[in-house]
């Protein structure tokens, strides 16, 4: 079967692909399908809609998928759980667009989750959690559902309840990550208007956009600095040396940010250690929470090598306008040693000229 557009843009060197590790490799029957409409990828057609008008905006969305489908060189997927068939689609390398399902995929899952294949049992515990209940995650696993052979996958996907509350299909895409799994490590940018190409805030751009921030704060409000650290990042490394470091600090940084407003700066300082800013009218209670959701939000990014990460957070807040960024981290620095010291994945804050 001919490669996918996305294989072709890999760009990894053949002695590089060799390195792999074990994946979920067992063979996947599919076969071919008439086009379907892919429910999650809009919404289900209004039911007041004149024919005419129904058939133009089933058109719309089939051009609008065949577009995604081919700049993004992404496959898309949807898993009926009613009938227990995955369906998915993707562009090969001519440009032409295949539909493919595979039947009995709760067997699928099955065989990964008791296999002796790690990648296999991370992908089959993604799909049934999604199953269990809504949920919408991303997971990269090494394997072969969508191609002949096997590739670094990274799916996201999100499972769509009924009316009744029960799933009834998983939605998402997955995109071959290959070329990121061979050393590409370009960081998420954390400004507001961040894309997944550009580069995380460091160093002294970091200080300027917090110090600019602490100088406007208004009378009630807080600046709040956290900062997080990975304390055995290093170590899994080191024990999984093929592990996408790129790529899990890439998801760190979106994990992140996808539970922060667009105003919040998130940077980094270090190779595992990060800086998130955030103010407004925040009681110590809630930066506490938020504290304490950075951990869960770090530790919800699955990835192979990574699956035992752990955080330790620091923070420091203040009320007082135009306090330099540099007194709070240093403060956040003697909190977070604090956290660390009290064991795996803690917190602790310093308020103002309050000691830990």
């Amino acid at each position: 079967m001919a490669e996918t557009a996305a294989e072709t843009q890999a760009g990894v060197p053949a002695e590089a692909q060799k390195e792999t590790p074990t994946g979920m490799t067992m063979e996947i029957p599919s076969e071919g399908f008439s086009k379907v409409l892919f429910s999650g990828v809009g919404m289900t057609l209004d039911a007041s809609l004149t024919r005419g008008a129904g058939i133009r905006l089933m058109q719309e969305r089939e051009q609008a998928l065949e577009m995604m489908l081919e700049k993004t060189a992404v496959t898309i997927f949807t898993y009926d759980i009613e009938e227990d068939t995955l369906y998915f689609q993707r562009v090969l390398s001519d440009r032409t667009r295949e539909e493919r399902k595979v039947r009995n995929f709760h067997a699928v899952l099955d065989m990964a989750a008791h296999g002796k294949e790690p990648e296999g049992r991370r992908m089959a515990e993604a799909m049934r959690e999604a199953i269990r209940g809504p949920k919408e995650d991303t997971v990269e696993f090494y394997g072969s559902l969508f191609y002949d052979r096997p590739h670094w996958n990274r799916v996201e996907y999100r499972s769509v309840p009924a009316a009744d509350g029960i799933v009834a299909c998983i939605v998402g895409f997955s995109r071959v990550v290959d070329a990121e799994h061979h050393g590409e490590t370009t960081l998420a940018s954390a400004s507001p208007s961040y894309t997944s190409n550009a580069r995380a805030p460091r160093g002294a751009e970091i200080e300027t956009d917090i110090n600019r921030r602490l100088r406007s704060l208004q009378t009630g409000e807080k600046g709040t600095v956290f900062l997080i650290e990975l304390p055995n990042y290093h170590d899994l490394l080191q024990n999984h040396p093929m592990a996408n470091a790129g790529g899990f600090l890439r998801a760190v940084t979106e994990s992140i940010l996808s539970d922060f407003r667009g105003e919040d700066i998130l940077g980094q300082v270090a190779e595992n250690v990060f800086v998130l800013f955030i103010c407004g009218r925040t009681s110590l209670d809630i930066i506490e929470r938020r504290a304490q959701r950075v951990i869960e939000l770090v530790q919800k990014v699955s990835m192979h090598g990574f699956e035992d990460i752990r955080v330790s957070v620091g923070v420091a807040a203040t009320g007082t306008a135009g306090s330099l960024y540099t007194t709070l981290y240093h403060r956040a620095e003697a909190a977070l040693a604090t956290a660390k010291a009290h064991g795996e994945n803690n917190y602790r804050v310093y308020f103002e000229e309050e000691k830990i």
